[in-house]
């Protein structure tokens, strides 16, 4: 989650925000109007709804941008949704619901951070909001990452990202008015500014995060298909259909050794079934740990399903039993990936349940703002994906 951001609420589901062309795409879009994002949820519910859309401006680091609604948008600061499509088979039932924009009179009129915010028609209330990206695509960048083994602190390897940036000419002192940074596989709520950058050459500049700020090169996740609810042997190893809504029951999943990388593609992208015959399931999830952790502690479920959020209803509880922790979400047919999280107090800790000691790679985003000087908001030159080697 960025700073501001609003996660959605349980009834609201298989929330996504991509690109369009491909649910896998980033949401970052081209200032020149070329492109457009699709907003898909659903809400489980028995009656079709009707929402209002909106959005707001951002500096970099998520507070709001001084500049007025009209300033940043043409036309209309609203969007309403509403005739949901509903679900054909079995409870809970549910409505899907999706859009585009810009279009239909929304267009953005300068780069930046932007948040839209999802709201009930009838009440006001604010239900969820998702970040995402304008972009200008000025300039010129390079990327690539550097990866230092036995650096981190349990002798994992870590990734240090770097780029070139070659700046347009209308860029003037750049030194005092641009500024880097990085985020990792798509988590916009960790996004790290650049200390260390060079402008010594004319009309160019180099940035990179220091050895402090690197990313662990060794972040993975454990990947769950979806695709058909039953029994397959493999992930799946039960099958109740005639609870509703059903429930499936996972392997169970080892400290160190079932973790799947996902790599190729945005990590934290979940992939729902589009179809009106795509089901919910509750979904049993298991872990065992070897007897390392406490409920002092607080193991947590996250993964795109959730909105990577650790909270109280993703938290798992040990069964003494049958000696796991375990957590049960309500997750849509389709391809998903989650990992498992420790919080002690305010201090979490996403690397430990994992493969701790093989690289992995990960995804990159670059970002380069600009202050404008003349009217106080960050212009976002450029947006660069890359992948470490």
């Amino acid at each position: 989650m960025v700073p501001g951001q609003l996660p959605a609420p349980q009834s609201i589901q298989s929330v996504q925000l991509y690109r369009k062309g491909n649910p896998t795409n980033p949401p970052v879009l081209r200032l020149d109007g070329s492109q457009s994002l699709v907003l898909a949820f659903d809400e489980l519910s028995d009656l079709s709804g009707q929402f209002r859309v909106t959005f707001t401006h951002h500096n970099r680091d998520w507070s709001l941008s001084s500049l007025p609604s009209n300033w940043h948008m043409e036309g209309r600061n609203e969007l309403i949704i509403g005739g949901g499509e509903r679900n054909r088979l079995a409870a809970p039932v549910y409505h899907h619901y999706k859009a585009e924009f810009p279009g239909d009179g929304i267009n953005f009129t300068v780069s930046g951070n932007y948040m839209v915010h999802i709201s009930d028609f009838a009440t006001g209330t604010r239900l969820f909001s998702l970040p995402f990206f304008v972009t200008e695509n000025k300039g010129n960048i390079r990327s690539w990452v550097d990866t230092k083994y036995n650096a981190g602190e349990r002798y994992n390897a870590l990734d240090r990202p770097f780029s070139e940036f070659i700046y347009p000419d209308s860029i003037e002192t750049p030194e005092f008015y641009l500024s880097f940074y990085f985020a990792q596989n798509r988590f916009w709520g960790d996004i790290r500014q650049s200390e260390n950058y060079d402008f010594s050459d004319d009309e160019h500049a180099e940035f990179h995060l220091s050895e402090r700020k690197a990313y662990p090169a060794n972040y993975d996740f454990i990947t769950l298909n979806m695709d058909e609810l039953s029994a397959n042997g493999q992930k799946i190893i039960d099958y109740q259909p005639d609870i509703t809504p059903p429930r499936i029951i996972l392997r169970e999943d080892v400290l160190n050794f079932t973790s799947t990388p996902s790599i190729g593609w945005g990590t934290n992208v979940a992939l729902p079934e589009t179809s009106r015959d795509a089901r919910y399931a509750q979904v049993r999830f298991r872990f065992t740990d070897g007897g390392r952790f406490t409920e002092r502690q607080g193991v947590y479920l996250v993964g795109d399903f959730n909105q990577w959020l650790l909270s109280e209803d993703n938290k798992l509880s040990y069964n003494q039993e049958s000696g796991y922790w375990e957590a049960t979400s309500l997750i849509k047919e389709g391809s998903y990936t989650y990992k498992y999280a420790i919080k002690d107090g305010q201090e979490v800790d996403d690397l430990t349940l994992s493969d701790t000691i093989t690289r992995q790679n990960q995804e990159y985003t670059s970002f380069v703002f600009y202050r404008d000087p003349d009217m106080q908001y960050d212009r976002l030159l450029y947006v660069n994906f890359f992948y470490s080697e």
